[in-house]
């Protein structure tokens, strides 16, 4: 499948859409769901323009992926996920729900505070 910038991803990433930034690396963004599934619902959104996570494990560099992962962990850390619980979600195309076609991460979980 071919990228499509005309994502609201990649227009929150551009900054053609304001949105509320919880945390920001150089490859990636993170912000609530604005329809949460947990207590805690956030989406990591890497700024590559990749479609799933296949693209992006394939084509992504050693940098963005490293950055991403930690920034994941952190984020975990940050919303004191860690004692409670979470999950960690990427959906792909149609068979696996994939509503915006540029890669994303939830991270939903239950905040130990």
């Amino acid at each position: 499948m071919v990228y499509n910038a005309n994502n609201i991803f990649y227009k929150i990433i551009t900054k053609e859409i304001k949105a509320h930034i919880l945390h920001e690396g150089e490859h990636f963004l993170a912000i609530n769901d604005i329809a949460p599934k947990a207590p805690v619902h956030v989406l990591v959104i890497p700024k590559g323009k990749y479609v799933d996570y296949h693209d992006f494990a394939s084509n992504a560099s050693d940098a963005e992926i490293l950055e991403i992962n930690r920034g994941i962990a952190t984020l975990i850390e940050q919303m004191h996920l860690i004692e409670g619980g979470y999950r960690i979600i990427s959906n792909s195309k149609s068979f696996g729900e994939q509503e915006v076609m540029h890669l994303h991460f939830h991270i939903l979980g239950k905040s130990s505070q």
